[in-house]
């Protein structure tokens, strides 16, 4: 746990550069907002559909975090308390114009790879410029083989093929933080489809 002066209020950097709060433990509402809405309180949901928490690891000062990321680069594991991870993908359709009815006949090719962006920042020990951060970004991003994905919002698209590869690396040149720098990457899924020969086949 870092031992400093300073408080870094997490949820203001969040929305100073995302532009929302981040999710916090889930508690029970109280009495008051019960009777005000009328509803029953759920049990918060801790685990995605695999089984994998929605909270782990630590951040700067001991707290659960909600969906970090872990990159893995060969069997080391880099940890990113702070990131948010946004998906797209577009499928591959074959379009036949229809002389006679109008319109087009669409046929579906393929889905294309997932196009996932990630948005983070990091934070160096007691204000100083977070050099060990910045060098574990470096080294991931300078990976010649594709890198592992975890995480528990990323599990939800990727599953067990969570294998990408890291396009671009951006870190901005003026620190909005002192201490605090921020960071964005692309990346696409790199599923390796495996190919089965018959050894029966002429």
């Amino acid at each position: 746990m870092i031992q400093s002066d300073t408080v870094f209020d997490i949820a203001a950097i969040f929305r100073q550069l995302y532009g929302y709060k981040p999710a916090q433990i889930p508690e029970l509402p109280s009495a008051a907002a019960e009777r005000s809405y009328n509803f029953s309180p759920r049990a918060p949901m801790l685990t995605n559909p695999y089984g994998n928490s929605y909270y782990s690891g630590e951040d700067t000062i001991g707290r659960e975090v909600f969906c970090p990321l872990t990159i893995m680069v060969g069997q080391i594991e880099y940890f990113f308390p702070y990131t948010v991870i946004g998906f797209e993908r577009e499928k591959m359709i074959k379009e036949t114009e229809m002389s006679e009815a109008g319109g087009t006949a669409k046929q579906i090719i393929s889905m294309k790879d997932w196009s996932i962006s990630v948005k983070g920042f990091v934070i160096g020990y007691q204000e100083q410029l977070p050099g060990d951060e910045l060098q574990a970004l470096k080294y991931v991003f300078q990976s010649k083989e594709e890198v592992r994905l975890k995480s528990a919002y990323s599990d939800l698209f990727l599953s067990a093929d969570d294998r990408v590869l890291i396009y671009k690396l951006s870190i901005p040149e003026k620190p909005r933080v002192i201490g605090v720098r921020d960071f964005a990457m692309e990346m696409k899924s790199d599923s390796i489809l495996k190919l089965t020969i018959d050894s029966n086949s002429k």
